[in-house]
Formats: structure tokens, sequence, C-alpha cells
């Protein structure tokens, strides 16, 4: 049903074009048929190939990326390499926690007692707590619960999450 519907809107439509078309002269004839092209080519060009080429180019960029994350992580010694500031395996948890977010300009709210703590951290970069999250890693705290959510401004974290030493 759609499609006689289509062809009985459309028929008289082509019909006029080729009407129309058969009135022109040859050169002009000629002249529509490779501006057609052309735009049929410029179309193709632009709306197809160079979106396509560009997302093959992201692509081979992460594939890249991961590819060199590999061969760092294939690369690094069993248990990890040593972070700058990572935090002390002797003492109490809850005070190494404290020293390790003051070395990454970090404020955060610990409770706890010498073996488990419960870490807060509030609107804090996610730049700045992903290497006091390694940093506690590094230095033998195993991070049982980790939470990120988003704070009200872009960029800025709230991170809860449990601490504890093996």
């Amino acid at each position: 049903m759609i499609v006689a519907v289509v062809r009985a809107r459309a028929l008289p439509a082509v019909e006029r074009a080729n009407v129309w078309l058969a009135d022109r002269s040859e050169r002009e004839r000629l002249l529509l048929i490779v501006l057609a092209i052309l735009g049929i080519a410029a179309i193709g060009w632009y709306g197809i190939i160079q979106p396509l080429l560009a997302v093959r180019q992201t692509a081979f960029a992460r594939i890249e990326l991961y590819e060199g994350l590999q061969a760092r992580l294939r690369a690094t010694p069993t248990g990890g390499a040593a972070v700058p500031g990572a935090v002390p395996t002797s003492g109490p948890l809850d005070q190494a926690v404290r020293l390790a977010a003051a070395e990454h300009a970090l404020t955060a709210e610990v409770t706890g007692n010498a073996g488990r703590a419960s870490v807060t951290i509030t609107r804090a970069r996610f730049d700045s707590v992903v290497p006091f999250v390694r940093a506690l890693e590094s230095g033998g705290v195993i991070v049982d619960d980790l939470r990120m959510e988003a704070a009200d401004q872009p960029g800025l974290i709230n991170l809860t999450m449990t601490a504890a030493r093996p």
C-alpha cells in the first residue's frame, strides 16, 4: 500500500524531470550530469568517507594507547613499582592514610583503627584522587570498597572507601 502511494506521487515528478531534461540542449545536459556526479562525489567524500577515516584514526590511536599501557604493565615487576608518596608500611593505618592524603593535597576524613579504616574525601579533583589511591595500594593497603561519585562541579568527585592492611 505504501509503495503504491510513493510510486503514485513520485512518478509524476520523475516524468516532469525527464521532460525538463529533454528540453535542455546537449551541452546543458552534459553540464548537469557532470554537476550531479561532482555533487554525489562531494557528499560521498565529506559525508561518508571523511567521518569513517576520522573514526578509524581514533580507533588506531586508542589501540596504540592500550598496547602501550599493556606493555608498561607487563614490564612492571610483580608487586608494582614504588610510587612516590607511598603509604608507610608500618604504623597505624589511619595515620598513614592521612599522611598520604596530605601528600596528594587532599583532605580526608579517616575513621577506624590501626588495621582497618573508612576514608571519605569530598569535592576533590579526580586527577589527585587516583594517584592517592595508587599510593595506598603500592604501600600494601588493600582497598576493599571504593565508590567515586561526581560532585557538583565538573572534574570534582566525592570518594568513599574502606582500606585495610593484610
